[in-house]
């Protein structure tokens, strides 16, 4: 058993040997700080949506598109399937959500207003699915009045600098909205989240005043809005493969036969990890930070084994006298344990008040609210873990081996050599170098990757582009808004548009009609609403035909791009054959190069435009230098006209670069780890250089005797460690290429993996492995030959 003398020994051997206590403490501190860290990002991935009530029970329905070229998935389905689904036996409960994503909410008493709040349209059935508790108020109470809101404690402070507003009146598009309660923020794993929530009878009755969607009056009819996120609560152990077959049978029926989308049910919990079209990279993502995480505990435990082992003969002296006085392997054995377990003690106690340090600075880099609690069962879970695996590889492997020395080897200070645990601990270092080297040379691809998706030519020009999103009185008026912009000299063209974000503009439709289209065919094609001056704006290339004049001919004709003129079979010449869209005929006028309007990670769709509909986004092209007047003069104009909305713009490289702020992180976070594992693994290295120096001390003094110069010592010591670094550079490549052409497979557009990548990581592994030989066997070669001898 380790008693007290045992602990008292053990520390005073620590405290005798300073440096090598705090290199122990440092490596198992960063590797046990690191996972941990890495264990709480991958909890809260993992941890999406479980926390509501019966959540193996909640099914999100998702619309797949059926075309001749591929299949696109919608999170968002037609109304009338959440009445579809009352009627399957098997469901027992459906609810719809919509939202609006940018709601302004004003206190008339005080005039007080807050921006960019999102509202949450619910069913009345959306409390008996989810679980948001109420912290003021009652759901029977809100559901009352379609003008019922509930708000978040966060959005009433805002608003009404108070969390007591039951009974007051808050104003959202100019409509009162009675405050019945107040909602408990959703937690930042959910993916539900409001600022505000609002019956969907409003929702409802204000789009029956509108004149509904063309011959559908009510959103219970509406069959071509996919605007709802609708979830099911079904009955354990029932098919949800069956259930989305039903929904897809009875909404075919209700469009008579002329549909070819299918639904499907998917676990709500799921969907963050796998997404409703089969996609698991961010699942795999999960995987590969858990094995990372796994990765640097063995490599911290495999560090302090080898600097233990380095230091195997400065204590065979001790170990040899304390078995001649009578000292049982047993007592000796717990003795160095105890060593160990008090070193991984203090580890642990500074990596968990490092990561209580480090997560506020972490959550800014995953871009998420992690909280590290020790109250946290999960987190004890893989800390238990941790610690039982750690301490096991930590301890049992260097008490041995200490306390299996002969007594009459450990009495001349030598230790029994044992080609076993030669190859084992060469075999760590290999590992250690492995791993580094995979993680080195993911960095490397991820960068590369990265760098490919800014430099890639989107085909458009997004320099000293900015947009703003105009009011309705504000577009009635843009002739003349576009005359006093066209005066400014910091402006060098305007154009309006129904595409608010060209990084991800999403706004589809099936409605597509076109000579000789067979009957069961269908295609899902991006619709854009623009003006003569957009394509020109954005330096679009026009590949056939012309742009729209902004005459009353534009009515009646289109504009597609080439992937639209594929997918339909036209053959060139494009202009002037016929389309139909939205029931409206025309002729194509135009065909434009394709250019991206979704991320990479997608291939370029089809896209038609036109000129009708609604158009609020203005786009602003600035003279180079002259972003900031361009702004000024478009904010005075802005302000002309009245409305709600504060003045706000976006630069088209903001509206890009947000697109792949994930990718960015991963990019930040592999940067980081990469960095931890190599810190280890030199610390490893250092270890074993250490004590090969020590088991060859009389050798390098000899060779020194003999007239060997320091190079020479230095190419003693660093060739055979050289060669494990290769060996690791061989098995990492190989799983570094496969680990990184998963990932790559997410992108629709991708850089290659070349082979200068892994001969790059194998440089850096290479470079900082003979760096850190080289200072020790320096070390070495420099010291005083006779002192090494000087006991033969």
């Amino acid at each position: 058993m380790m008693n007290t003398e045992n602990i008292k020994t053990a520390w005073r051997r620590l405290k005798n040997n300073k440096f090598y206590t705090a290199v122990n403490v440092l490596g198992l501190t960063v590797s046990l700080a690191t996972a941990i860290l890495i264990i709480l990002w991958v909890q809260d991935e993992r941890s999406f949506d479980q926390f509501h009530h019966d959540h193996e029970q909640i099914y999100k329905v998702s619309a797949h598109m059926q075309t001749s070229e591929s299949t696109a998935v919608w999170d968002g389905v037609p109304g009338p399937i959440a009445i579809l689904a009352k009627d399957i036996p098997a469901v027992e409960s459906a609810t719809r959500v919509a939202y609006n994503w940018s709601a302004i909410l004003v206190d008339n008493a005080t005039k007080n207003q807050t921006e960019g709040k999102k509202i949450a349209y619910v069913d009345d059935s959306f409390f008996s699915i989810f679980h948001f508790p109420l912290l003021q108020g009652s759901v029977s109470t809100f559901l009352q009045n379609k003008q019922n809101i509930l708000l978040t404690p966060e959005t009433a402070i805002a608003v009404f600098g108070d969390e007591n507003v039951v009974g007051k009146t808050v104003y959202w598009q100019e409509a009162p909205f009675t405050v019945t309660g107040l909602i408990d923020q959703a937690p930042q794993n959910s993916s539900i989240t409001f600022d505000a929530i609002v019956p969907l009878s409003y929702y409802a009755a204000k789009f029956t005043e509108g004149g509904g969607n063309m011959h559908w009056k009510t959103i219970d009819e509406d069959l071509g809005n996919y605007a709802f996120n609708t979830y099911l609560k079904i009955q354990t152990n029932s098919s949800s493969p069956e259930i989305g077959t039903q929904l897809s049978n009875g909404y075919k029926k209700l469009r008579n036969g002329e549909s070819s989308t299918l639904f499907s049910a998917d676990l709500m919990s799921d969907l963050h990890l796998i997404s409703a079209d089969g996609n698991k990279s961010a699942l795999r993502l999960v995987q590969v930070f858990t094995i990372v995480s796994l990765l640097l505990l063995a490599i911290g435990a495999v560090n302090y084994i080898n600097l233990s082992t380095a230091r195997s003969l400065e204590r065979a002296k001790a170990v040899g006298i304390r078995k001649v006085i009578g000292a049982s392997r047993t007592h000796l054995f717990l003795s160095f344990a105890t060593e160990t377990i008090i070193i991984f003690a203090i580890a642990l106690l500074l990596a968990i008040v490092s990561v209580w340090a480090l997560v506020p600075g972490y959550n800014a880099i995953a871009g998420k609210s992690l909280v590290f609690s020790l109250s946290n069962t999960t987190v004890w879970v893989y800390l238990g873990v941790a610690i039982l695996v750690t301490l096991l590889l930590a301890s049992i492997y260097p008490a041995l081996q200490l306390t299996s020395f002969h007594v009459l080897k450990s009495l001349k200070g030598q230790s029994t050599k044992n080609s076993t645990s030669a190859m084992l601990r060469k075999g760590l270092v290999v590992f250690q170098f492995s791993i580094s080297i995979i993680l080195i040379i993911a960095t490397l691809v991820i960068k590369q990757q990265l760098s490919y998706i800014r430099d890639k030519n989107l085909g458009y020009d997004k320099e000293q582009l900015f947009t703003v999103n105009l009011d309705w009185d504000a577009v009635q008026s843009y002739d003349a808004i576009r005359a006093e912009l066209a005066n400014s000299p910091a402006i060098e063209n305007t154009a309006l548009t129904g595409i608010y974000n060209i990084a991800n503009h999403g706004e589809a439709t099936g409605d597509l009609e076109w000579p000789g289209k067979d009957k069961n065919q269908s295609i899902i094609v991006t619709q854009a609403s623009i003006d003569k001056n957009f394509i020109p704006l954005l330096n679009i290339e026009m590949l056939e035909g012309s742009n729209f004049t902004g005459l009353q001919s534009d009515s009646s004709s289109f504009i597609i791009n080439e992937a639209l003129a594929q997918q339909i079979g036209l053959k060139s010449p494009y202009v002037g054959q016929k389309l139909t869209f939205h029931d409206m005929e025309g002729t194509i006028l135009g065909v434009v190069k394709d250019f991206h309007y979704k991320s990479l990670k997608e291939k370029i769709g089809p896209m038609i435009m036109w000129t009708h509909w609604y158009r609020g986004a203005l786009y602003v092209k600035a003279k180079p230098n002259m972003a900031q007047q361009a702004i000024a003069a478009v904010e005075a104009q802005y302000k002309k006209y009245p409305t709600e909305f504060p003045f706000k713009y976006s630069f088209l490289d903001s509206q890009f670069d947000d697109l792949y702020k994930s990718d960015n992180r991963t990019g930040l976070l592999f940067n980081i780890f990469s960095g931890i594992a190599i810190f280890i693994s030199v610390l490893g290295l250092f270890a074993l250089t250490t004590y090969e120096a020590q088991i060859r001390i009389k050798e390098i003094g000899i060779r020194k005797v003999l007239g060997a110069d320091v190079l020479g010592i230095i190419h003693l010591l660093s060739k055979d460690f050289i060669l494990l670094v290769l060996i690791a550079i061989v098995i990492a490549c190989p799983v570094a290429w496969y680990l990184m052409n998963e990932w790559l497979s997410s992108f629709s557009y991708r850089t290659s993996i070349n082979i200068s990548l892994f001969v790059i990581g194998g440089i850096m592994a290479v470079a900082l492995a003979y760096i850190t030989i080289g200072l020790r066997a320096m070390q070495a070669a420099l010291a005083n030959p006779v002192k090494s001898l000087r006991d033969e």
